[in-house]
């Protein structure tokens, strides 16, 4: 990630290690993308919150270009690789913004078997519930992932402003309990269609 990104502002968060399909359609943002694409560079998603972009996104890059359509709109896979902190940020003379960023890392990423052991518990537990199958790649991909928390984040029907907060905390303990804590709430206040349908909203992400 260089210290200067492009930044595409989407009502959308993008986890490391997380991958998801954009369509794009804008002029400011088909030229940012076809730049990425020629200059072999990520850009960073950042979402808006209360008129404001969140300092805190992912960085991503493109794994793949599905379609490219006549008018110049594309469908893309991106896939989140790190955090960034946006220090401050300006418009490019193509429309869209740019924005000097910095690292942003976990202070721990040690979990304790048992602490990850009961998140996954939990969690597996709501799926059961809404009788929702995840697919042997989820659990493949959640096995390699040295982030988990936000693996099952992915498929937890976490609303934006929550999926925020679990992007912003740096220690992946602190982010199992948080989940840990989300599933209890929801195990405690449990309706099914609400739960499969906040689930099925939220399953953007690809396995």
């Amino acid at each position: 990630m260089k210290p200067v990104i492009p930044i595409f502002p989407l009502k959308l968060v993008v986890f490391p290690l997380s991958r998801y399909p954009l369509h794009i359609f804008e002029k400011r943002y088909k030229k940012m993308v076809n730049m990425c694409l020629d200059e072999d560079r990520g850009f960073g998603i950042t979402a808006p919150f209360g008129g404001e972009f969140s300092k805190v996104g992912t960085y991503v890059v493109i794994t793949k270009v599905l379609k490219k359509y006549l008018t110049g709109e594309m469908d893309i896979i991106v896939e989140g690789k790190e955090r960034f902190l946006m220090t401050n940020f300006e418009m490019h003379p193509d429309g869209y913004y740019i924005a000097n960023v910095e690292e942003y890392n976990d202070f721990s990423s040690s979990v304790d078997c048992d602490l990850l052991n009961e998140v996954k518990t939990k969690f597996e537990k709501i799926i059961d519930r809404v009788n929702y199958k995840l697919e042997e790649s989820f659990w493949d991909n959640y096995n390699k992932s040295y982030m988990k928390s936000y693996k099952m984040a992915e498929k937890s029907g976490l609303s934006i402003q929550q999926q925020q907060t679990l992007l912003i905390i740096q220690d992946e303990s602190e982010r199992i309990n948080f989940l840990i804590e989300y599933f209890e709430k929801l195990d405690e206040n449990f309706n099914e269609n609400s739960a499969l349908k906040n689930i099925v909203l939220g399953d953007g992400y690809l396995n």
